[in-house]
């Protein structure tokens, strides 16, 4: 019979389950009737995981483990916006960016939007990403994200692309420029034209202990338009496949060991996983080869020094000192 601790620990996990698919909706709406720029970047990262998360919306029940790696992401967030709050920075929350293009509808959700206007109109884009260990450079599909965010905010500035809902799901403000958002949100007037704006985002990680800024990243024009393709293309393949016999196995996937990998809910039955001959590991088995090469000579010179420093203590009889 379960204990009263497992069934406390059930517990948790069922309403951090309920809790988190509905801030999803809350703040994203409903996902499968657009393309968002986390999709583009998973989509860029391995196309695989992104159609098969597009055509299984409900996967299969999350771990407490899983759960709570997720929703970190979330607090951390709350966290954030309580510091520009004691600072009295003007900010938005997931402010969203709507644009069609291709026959599909691609969204963008800002996680923090700052604005300024002193010394010259300023907006700062801040995506926030929760990791159990701060990268040593920012992932591509992360970077892929951040560029399309950037980048639709300076191509859309003066069009009535941008909406705003509240804490429960509800339109707040829908179809405004950005200069008419930030003139309802704060009063600030700003310029019509994004050129006369200072547009960057960075990325902000955290982990439980520590935190780590990448950027700045600027609007590219080439970038978003490479972007808005590949969403484009992720939505039509998405579309078409349930129409036509389907093969998993017959999607393409990432290159090499993807950090992301780890974390897939498809890489259980991968068909990269299965390919007996893999060129684009030997660089690592090499490395590895190389460091335990090093490991094991660092520890033969560790037992002869310690034996070394053993031998005078005893012969200078000076135990215990």
């Amino acid at each position: 019979m379960e204990n009263r601790g497992e069934k406390l620990l059930k517990l948790i996990r069922a309403g951090l389950a309920q809790h988190s698919t509905r801030m999803t909706v809350q703040s994203l709406g409903n996902r499968c009737k657009y393309i968002g720029m986390s999709d583009i970047g998973a989509y860029l990262t391995c196309p695989r995981m992104a159609i098969l998360n597009r055509l299984n919306p409900e996967k299969r029940e999350e771990s407490l483990s899983r759960l709570l790696t997720l929703n970190r992401g979330h607090w951390f967030e709350d966290g954030i916006a309580s510091i520009f709050q004691e600072l009295g920075i003007p900010h938005v929350r997931q402010l969203e960016i709507s644009i069609d293009h291709n026959f599909a509808e691609i969204k963008a959700h800002l996680d923090f939007v700052l604005v300024s206007t002193s010394p010259k109109p300023t907006i700062r884009i801040l995506e926030i990403k929760s990791c159990q260990k701060l990268p040593d450079t920012l992932y591509p599909a992360y970077e892929a994200q951040v560029y399309g965010q950037v980048g639709l905010l300076h191509q859309l500035w003066d069009s009535p692309a941008f909406n705003l809902t509240d804490e429960h799901g509800q339109f707040v403000f829908g179809g405004l420029t950005f200069s008419e958002l930030a003139q309802k949100l704060w009063s600030i007037d700003l310029p019509d034209d994004a050129y006369s704006v200072d547009i960057e985002a960075w990325v902000l990680c955290l982990s439980m202990t520590d935190a780590k800024v990448f950027g700045p990243y600027k609007a590219d024009d080439g970038i978003l338009e490479m972007c808005l393709n590949k969403g484009a293309e992720l939505w039509s393949k998405t579309r078409q496949i349930p129409e036509v016999t389907f093969d998993a196995d017959a999607l393409p996937t990432a290159i090499g060991f993807n950090p992301l990998c780890e974390h897939c809910d498809w890489n259980s039955d991968c068909s990269k996983f299965r390919i007996q001959n893999s060129p684009e590991l030997q660089p690592i088995l090499e490395d590895l080869d190389r460091w335990k090469s090093q490991k094991a000579e660092l520890e033969d010179s560790i037992r002869q020094h310690e034996q070394y420093l053993k031998t005078w203590c005893e012969m200078s009889g000076s135990q215990g000192n």
